[in-house]
């Protein structure tokens, strides 16, 4: 049974539906993972991640494994006071605080501070140091070490295990990943959870995404785990040391770090340890050690969702607004189907990271899926409806005269495929010396020829040529077609002069970009030509072929030996009659063609010609008389004059 048209039209649609959302989710597949666009879609990505964990509700943790104490604003002024040393603190004093911590019951401490170089007292503070670190018996002390040599300089013994404090950086510097193992070896927080004994249920060995608990501070000042000032505990210390005790009141609580992994770094700004992190613009780095310890310890991450899932749901999505666009015919609803698909991703993606266990979905995959797919559609639809249209676009492509465009749209049936043949007026130019010019100015030949041809070309289009083609520096232009033009002769010869003209006009552009001297040689013919559309079913040009073609492209580089610019045939001497002046110069024999053909130079339009050229275009026809009859000698006789 024969389909109706509607019906062959609606099994067209939903045939291209699931074409064009295939075609754009693969697209999209492969976009994002390409180099280059791939960077790009990944820090898109990293925006909208950063966005989307910003909406999470901070979570309090109660006991947590790890605490920090924090060497902030609060402790460099209560150290200060208590001992009158400020900032950088007598390395012994670490050794005392790794003391302190032990006895309160703390199984590690982990020290977020380089001590790559010596102390800044004497090499007695780092003697100091060891010895107090070497006494500990149940405590492990963690000490950061970073660059290439990951030297401690104190001179301990097994008492301490050293960890890269190291943070792997993402994209747009925001520390999003963590990555346990360097080629340095352990992380600080890695370090510290095996001295604790504790074993990292995520893989060590690849980078994993943070599971943040929340900003640094809450808006009501709380901390996702417990942070607290150093400076009380190492007031304590030296009180411990004095004959004056400390009232109780005062002392640090030894349950803040019994049975803990205790973070120590900085947090005041003048120590410059503040990072960028997805959930705070300002995150201390010793808590992104501690964060990365308590992921390890607890097996939280922010686990990305499956590539495969990803694409399933571009494919989605793809195929609702390809499906909106082409079905429906209002552009609301078109427009609606697309805006409902873009925001029930980003809600998708939101929401996943809003769970107790963090999943990510990129967006930007199903995104670029989503806008493909609606560009595909609406091409399609563009296509079916308007492709008459369609047809006008690829004439335009080709470079035809906007008075030919608007004729071509009423009606384009001279743009049948095939050739026709027709007489033409063809054009060829020619930049002197461009091959030279091309080695002089390498690179800086782009804006020459840019410059050059678009100055060019609109001239030609103000005369309704077809420009044919770019050959490199060159032209191919002809007149008479696509459509008709009784004076395409006429037409040719005043393009060449208003070529010729304005290229004295634009010679000071050009030298400005290097380009002196410019000369622009031309050849013209009139006769018959094979136009049309040729090529092969994947692409077509639209061009002139055929023996006066050859003629025409003969004709620009004779004017080398007759020191001319514009050459034209007789056949366009001919066509143009009275219009305009022209001088003989010689005969061309042409391969193919039995009969030398008469060479002309264009000199003016025969209105505007000087004295000087009507005397020269008379002497040089009655010389060219007496050389065609064999007078040589009274041939002679006019070219000395």
């Amino acid at each position: 049974m024969a389909r109706s048209p509607s019906q062959k039209r609606l099994l067209k649609r939903l045939v291209a539906i699931p074409a064009i959302a295939i075609i754009s989710a693969f697209l999209a597949m492969i976009l994002v993972r390409a180099p280059g666009s791939g960077d790009v879609s990944a820090s898109v990505d990293n925006s909208f991640y950063d966005a989307a964990y910003r909406l999470r509700t901070p979570v309090i943790l109660d006991d947590p494994e790890v605490v920090v104490l924090a060497i902030d604003q609060r402790s460099l002024e209560q150290v200060a006071e208590a001992t009158n040393f400020s900032w950088p603190w007598p390395r012994g004093y670490w050794g005392f605080v790794a003391q302190k911590l032990e006895s309160m019951g703390a199984k590690v401490v982990a020290l977020d501070l380089l001590l790559s170089e010596r102390s800044a007292y004497d090499a007695d503070d780092d003697q100091s140091m060891a010895e107090e670190l070497d006494k500990l018996k149940s405590a492990r002390f963690v000490g950061a070490v970073m660059g290439e040599s990951g030297q401690f300089v104190p001179p301990v013994s097994n008492a301490v295990a050293l960890g890269d404090a190291g943070i792997n950086v993402e994209e747009e510097r925001t520390y999003q990943r963590y990555l346990p193992v360097t080629r340095r070896g352990d992380s600080l927080a890695l370090s510290a959870i095996r001295s604790a004994g504790h074993t990292s249920v995520i893989d060590v060995n690849q980078p994993f995404r943070l599971h943040y608990y929340g900003p640094h501070r809450t808006v009501d000042g709380d901390a996702p785990f417990p942070v607290y000032s150093i400076g009380p505990l190492i007031t304590e210390i030296a009180f411990d040391r004095s004959p004056t005790p400390l009232p109780p009141e005062k002392r640090f609580d030894p349950e803040r770090v019994r049975g803990k992994i205790v973070f120590i770094g900085p947090l005041a700004p003048a120590l410059s340890d503040i990072k960028r992190t997805p959930v705070s613009e300002a995150y201390p780095g010793v808590e992104i050690h501690a964060t990365a310890a308590l992921n390890m310890i607890r097996n939280q991450q922010v686990t990305p969702v499956a590539p495969a899932w990803v694409t399933m749901l571009s494919l989605l999505g793809a195929l609702i607004v390809s499906g909106g666009i082409i079905l429906k015919r209002a552009a609301w609803l078109k427009l609606g189907y697309v805006s409902i698909v873009v925001i029930g991703l980003l809600a998708i993606s939101a929401v996943l990271m809003q769970r107790e266990t963090i999943r990510w979905l990129p967006p930007v995959e199903p995104l670029l899926g989503t806008l493909l797919a609606s560009v595909g559609a609406l091409v399609w639809v563009f296509r079916i409806e308007d492709a008459r249209a369609r047809a006008l676009l690829r004439v335009l492509s080709q470079c035809i005269s906007p008075d030919v465009a608007r004729d071509l749209d009423s009606d384009p049936t001279p743009l049948t495929t095939g050739g026709q043949r027709r007489e033409l007026s063809i054009l060829f130019t020619d930049l002197n010396g461009f091959t030279s010019m091309t080695e002089r100015l390498r690179e800086g030949i782009e804006p020459v020829l840019n410059l050059y041809l678009a100055e060019m070309s609109a001239r030609v289009l103000s005369r309704n040529g077809t420009i044919d083609k770019y050959i490199g520096d060159a032209m191919m232009l002809f007149w008479n077609a696509p459509l008709p033009q009784p004076d395409h002769a006429i037409l040719a010869c005043e393009t060449a002069l208003a070529l010729v003209a304005h290229e004295k006009r634009i010679a000071p552009d050009l030298a400005k970009l290097g380009a002196d001297k410019i000369f622009t040689r031309i050849g013209i013919h009139t006769g018959p030509a094979v136009v049309g559309f040729f090529g092969s079913k994947d692409r077509l040009t639209y061009t002139a072929v055929g023996d006066s073609v050859n003629l025409a492209a003969r004709l620009e580089p004779i004017n080398k030996e007759y020191g001319t610019q514009v050459l034209v045939s007789n056949d366009t001497v001919q066509a143009c009659g009275e219009a305009f002046l022209f001088r003989p110069v010689g005969r061309l024999r042409v391969y193919g063609r039995s009969e030398p053909a008469g060479v002309y130079e264009l000199m003016s339009r025969l209105g505007d010609a000087t004295d000087d050229q009507r005397w020269l275009a008379e002497a040089s026809t009655r010389a060219t008389g007496a050389y065609l009859d064999k007078r040589f000698e009274d041939c002679l006789v006019i070219l000395d004059e």
